[in-house]
């Protein structure tokens, strides 16, 4: 990584070890430079998170710190427009799952679609995922899989 991107990071609260996990599990911090760091990490500001919050974050997810754009305002239109999160849902969404912006735009489309399918309201779906974080990172397959768990036609009833 640039150096001028770890005295970046080392001054906003990162410790050595920490930096040096996120530049070990994301290779993308070698290509990357210090406006998208920047950028990244004031758009989980932008979230009201707080600053352990934000490191917590990056710490379990450093691919955070090199997310593209479209991504982050793809799933920012899902969770915002199409689902109506509210800024503190949002939030807890984000320290339960480091993953929520790093998921697939697509994937999470196509859960919400196939719950809209099964006659599942926006509250209802925007409820379920306040609830169960995890869900915005899950591929549909995996999904159903859980979903018929819960239904009780996998091994046995269990709840989200």
């Amino acid at each position: 990584m640039r150096e001028e991107i770890y005295e970046y990071l080392r001054d906003y609260g990162f410790s050595a070890i920490e930096i040096d996990k996120i530049e070990k599990e994301n290779e993308g911090m070698f290509y990357t430079n210090l406006s998208e760091v920047r950028k990244n990490l004031g758009f989980l500001e932008d979230k009201y998170l707080e600053l352990g919050d934000i490191i917590d974050v990056i710490n379990e997810n450093p691919y955070m710190l090199t997310e593209k754009n479209n991504r982050l305002e793809m799933l920012d239109e899902i969770y915002n427009i199409k689902l109506s999160i509210d800024y503190d849902s949002m939030k807890k969404i984000i320290i339960a799952n480091p993953r929520a912006y790093t998921a697939s735009p697509i994937e999470l489309e196509k859960i919400i679609s196939y719950l809209e399918q099964r006659n599942y309201n926006k509250e209802v779906i925007k409820n379920l995922i306040i609830k169960n974080p995890k869900i915005v990172s899950m591929e549909l397959e995996e999904f159903i899989k859980l979903i018929n768990l819960v239904n009780g036609e996998g091994y046995g009833k269990r709840t989200i």
